[in-house]
């Protein structure tokens, strides 16, 4: 199996994740090239491969077969339509593309040319995670029942020293919530409903500073998230499982799964069951079974899973349209808020076929 040839649009802060990721993995793949009209070569003295001030003169003159589009949201859509009309296959960054309009076309596009597609919604990656998918779906819980979800951290202020974080879009809805919209519809499958609300009463922003919703979820399971980022506490995924080096580390957990026959906690598992599966009920003991494992770095699992997508025919654990479903999840959730309606997600889902 060959390496990619692969080139990175956008340096800031996601794009040299990712940049940092394949150089990393020699093994996986050839870094040929990074664009980025302000960020430059003088940047990263330790890259090792040749910097564009445009995707064209990369696509051009580094010849990659393969590409990660960590640019700003509303340039998602415009370079993942050229990159399928090049033939190449992409990650494309959280969120897929800034609007459903826009994932649509993108979504024509790649359908029409073939092109292998992830969506970097990373935490998929994690063994936590996949751990998790895999006790669900072995009936380990029984039928779901409830997910309950909280995101809550306080962000400095100089995060907010960027003008784009005090507009819409620049929120922990787009930001954050929609990491945990993508995990509870990986975990217990595709949302019908979403109600919500959301706040500024903190910063007093433009933008939301909180947000919180109830979503149905097709097989009957019902699930609440609160998201917010002027709340200290020591629940996210992230102080969890140390996966981002930002975030100082708890080890809490923020995701708890609730079946007929047990529950489940994460990211550091936790699995609830009766003591005696004879007799279950709310007066008889239970028993909680840590499960280790041994976690990985989320990026470089999701790196050798796109080879092996693009190489091996493996199944895309986040295609670009898994992640245009995340998207419009999310995306229900600011329109509840907004307008205090429950929001039917059918049409939404209509729209991107």
């Amino acid at each position: 199996m060959k390496r990619l040839r692969i080139g990175v649009l956008g340096a800031g802060l996601i794009g040299r994740r990712h940049i940092d990721t394949i150089l990393a993995c020699p093994e996986e793949a050839e870094l040929v090239g990074v664009a980025d009209p302000v960020l430059g070569s003088d940047k990263f003295p330790d890259v090792r491969a040749p910097f564009f001030t445009t995707a064209e003169e990369l696509y051009d003159r580094a010849k990659p077969d393969s590409m990660v589009i960590a640019t700003p949201n509303n340039l998602h859509a415009p370079q993942g339509i050229d990159c399928a009309r090049r033939g190449l296959h992409f990650i494309v960054e959280k969120p897929v593309t800034d609007s459903l309009e826009s994932a649509a076309a993108l979504l024509r596009e790649v359908r029409k040319a073939g092109v292998k597609t992830l969506t970097g919604h990373h935490r998929r990656y994690l063994q936590a995670v996949s751990t998790a998918k895999k006790l669900i779906a072995e009936g380990a819980l029984g039928r779901l029942v409830g997910i309950s979800v909280i995101w809550s951290t306080r962000k400095p202020e100089a995060y907010f020293d960027v003008a784009w974080r005090k507009a819409a879009g620049g929120g922990p809805i787009l930001i954050n919530l929609i990491h945990e919209i993508d995990l509870m519809r990986h975990l217990c499958g595709e949302m019908v409903t979403v109600s919500g609300t959301v706040s500024n009463a903190v910063r007093g922003f433009a933008v939301e500073d909180g947000a919180a919703a109830v979503i149905a979820f097709a097989g009957g399971c019902i699930g609440t998230v609160l998201a917010s980022d002027t709340g200290l506490s020591p629940w996210t995924i992230e102080q969890g499982t140390a996966e981002n080096p930002a975030f100082a580390y708890t080890g809490e957990n923020s995701y708890r799964v609730v079946g007929t026959e047990g529950a489940l906690e994460l990211p550091n598992l936790r699995l609830w069951s009766a003591r005696d599966p004879q007799a279950i009920g709310w007066d008889k003991p239970l028993s909680a079974t840590p499960m280790k494992v041994l976690e990985r770095d989320p990026y470089i699992e999701q790196l050798r899973h796109f080879r092996r997508v693009i190489h091996a025919g493996e199944a895309p654990l986040v295609s670009a349209e898994d992640g245009a479903h995340t998207l419009a999840a999310t995306l229900a959730v600011a329109e509840a808020g907004r307008t205090q309606r429950l929001v039917d997600l059918d049409a939404a889902r209509r729209a991107l076929a």
